[in-house]
């Protein structure tokens, strides 16, 4: 702004050496527009600030129409503006640095939106989406209000609650938390089932799986949502790097490893979807099939037999706590899953799955070739 000030100086001392020179009055500048004048103050800079503007003027726009925040609610208002940044982005994703940098585009553009229909700033993360989305949040007594509040903040239509074993006062607590349905079971099913009671009671193309008691950056799941959105079937977490060198992994990430590299996944490393959180498509839970997210290990290897397209995204590094990342599964459960997807494996492709043997000829001694 001061640079503009400084220009419309340079330029008025020119009309006045003109009019010396040549005697001639030129007219004076309109004044600046009202809209421009109504802005109001930000700290953003380039083009978070043009972003800003842009937001700003669609929610002016927006109450413009009659619009009110007391009648049609927060969360209208959300998708309303998310519906218009992603006409505003006009599918500029190309690579994951474009989509950072767009999401932080994103929150600018969400700041001045609610800005114009004065609500409080930072309560959105919009994400570029022409495809409906939701969140599964698996859920146990003493849950962390804070993962839900962060899910509140994305372009979500759905943010379904599975409850295990949850008391009065738990219900009491979720039915505080606007705009999220709540799944309440009165017995221990497993937190894995969850996955698959929460997937039924969506028809979302983009499905979300969130752990109900470790709290996760809405900046962080918009990547996963934008990825998702750009073709990936299943998003997950990228916790390898923080399990440190390999003879310090637990026996989970062993086994996850092991799995993948049996299945010809190097690239996932330790990566998994049962790990929290990650995200699906609605085309790869129906290849696989629902009933299969009840158990991780199998969904996930029927995931690689489908030929699904992963992608691993590194999340902000945080101190791995094995019972939370895995979804609740105990040591013994985990192992026990794997192995049974193994064993289902080999039964498909043989008990050397993707590793020949290239050194052993057993035919010659008439044994069998694997």
């Amino acid at each position: 702004m001061q640079s503009r000030k400084s220009a419309r100086s340079s330029r008025a001392h020119g009309k006045s050496s003109g009019r010396a020179s040549g005697g001639r009055v030129r007219p004076k500048r309109a004044a600046a527009s009202p809209r421009r004048a109504q802005m109001p103050a930000t700290r953003y800079t380039g083009k978070l600030k043009t972003a800003f503007h842009a937001g700003y003027g669609e929610g002016a726009a927006l109450r413009g129409s009659g619009w009110s925040s007391a009648l049609a609610g927060a969360a209208d208002a959300k998708l309303h503006m998310n519906a218009r940044w992603t006409q505003y982005t006009g599918g500029r994703y190309h690579t994951d640095a474009m989509r950072i940098k767009l999401l932080a585009e994103g929150r600018a553009y969400a700041d001045g939106f609610a800005a114009a229909l004065d609500l409080p700033r930072g309560l959105w993360q919009p994400v570029a989406m022409g495809r409906t989305s939701a969140a599964v949040v698996i859920a146990v007594p003493g849950m962390n209000r804070a993962a839900i509040r962060q899910l509140l903040r994305l372009p979500l239509q759905e943010i379904i609650v599975v409850l295990e074993e949850g008391t009065e006062a738990d219900f009491a607590e979720l039915r505080a938390v606007p705009d999220i349905t709540i799944m309440g079971i009165g017995e221990r099913i497993g937190a894995d089932v969850g996955r698959a009671i929460g997937a039924r009671m969506t028809r979302a193309d983009i499905v979300l799986f969130v752990d109900g008691r470790k709290e996760t950056a809405a900046e962080q799941l918009a990547l996963m949502l934008s990825i998702a959105e750009t073709g990936a079937d299943v998003v997950l977490a990228d916790q390898t790097p923080q399990l440190g060198p390999f003879k310090q992994w637990d026996d989970r990430a062993r086994v996850r490893a092991f799995m993948n590299w049996s299945l010809g996944k190097q690239e996932l490393n330790a990566n998994s979807v049962e790990l929290l959180p990650h995200a699906w498509s609605r085309a790869g839970m129906e290849k696989v099939g629902i009933p299969q997210l009840a158990v991780p290990s199998l969904a996930h290897l029927a995931a690689v037999q489908n030929k699904l397209l992963f992608r691993s995204i590194a999340l902000q590094k945080a101190k791995p706590d094995a019972d939370v990342a895995t979804g609740h599964a105990s040591v013994e459960l985990s192992v026990g899953d794997h192995l049974e997807a193994l064993r289902a494996a080999m039964q498909a492709k043989g008990t050397r799955l993707t590793f020949p043997d290239q050194l052993r000829r057993r035919v010659i001694v008439g044994g069998k070739a694997p």
